[in-house]
């Protein structure tokens, strides 16, 4: 049983008229922000995710980010068989989170990148 995380964020028309930037530019700048935020994201989750083998850590693996109107995905996975048993914890083991810290700790990233390369480019 893999672990997935899905980051999405909808609404990107405000975003976009906020910074007076035009859609095609702030969608790009948008999905630019994204991969890097979820590739920060499965860095930190590597980082903290328990390791004996490694193999855990080597199989956060990231997905292409998708556009879909004015929505932008960016997915990660942790594809261990395991992993959502160490993320969640079994009634035998406690939780070891590694995917939820990785989207917290990127999260705030996300939102500067994509307010610095907007302004960047009005």
């Amino acid at each position: 049983m893999s672990s997935n995380i899905k980051v999405e964020f909808s609404g990107l028309d405000k975003l976009f008229a906020q910074f007076e930037s035009s859609k095609g530019k702030a969608r790009n700048v948008t999905a630019s922000a994204m991969k890097a935020t979820v590739a920060k994201a499965q860095q930190t989750s590597q980082k903290v995710a328990p390791h004996r083998t490694g193999y855990l850590r080597n199989n956060i693996m990231v997905k292409p980010v998708k556009i879909s109107g004015d929505t932008v995905t960016g997915e990660y996975d942790a594809n261990a068989d395991y992993s959502s048993f160490v993320e969640d914890g079994t009634y035998k083991m406690r939780a070891q989170p590694f995917m939820r810290p990785g989207v917290a700790a990127a999260k705030p990233f996300f939102y500067s990148t994509v307010e610095a390369a907007l302004r960047g480019v009005m």
